[in-house]
């Protein structure tokens, strides 16, 4: 199911419930769904920015935030990106969210 895109002038709270009951049963790591809707909200949000240097910061908050975590995959083995692994979960405005670290190479 494709995820919904937030409605003009919708809340963050508002969109984000309405994108998780939507999406929920594609995501079976809690939390996933909310960074999921999460993501899609804040982009939503950064293509509105027309100062250039206040997008360029937004999208360095952006990649920051969601930093390590695969926003297409279900279960928590393809929680993260290539070279990321999953140990855990960490707390993203409130929600638990895969925490998603560089995979450390053995010496």
């Amino acid at each position: 199911m494709p995820i919904p895109k937030p409605q003009g002038g919708e809340k963050e709270d508002k969109y984000i419930s309405r994108c998780i009951s939507d999406v929920v049963g594609e995501y079976d790591v809690e939390g996933q769904a909310y960074a999921v809707c999460k993501s899609t909200y804040d982009k939503d949000k950064m293509s509105k920015i027309t100062d250039t240097k206040s997008k360029v910061m937004a999208r360095i908050a952006y990649n920051e935030k969601f930093r390590g975590i695969n926003l297409q995959a279900a279960g928590l083995e393809d929680a993260c990106w290539p070279g990321y692994e999953a140990i855990g979960t960490k707390d993203l405005d409130g929600r638990e969210v895969p925490n998603c670290v560089p995979i450390q190479e053995s010496k």
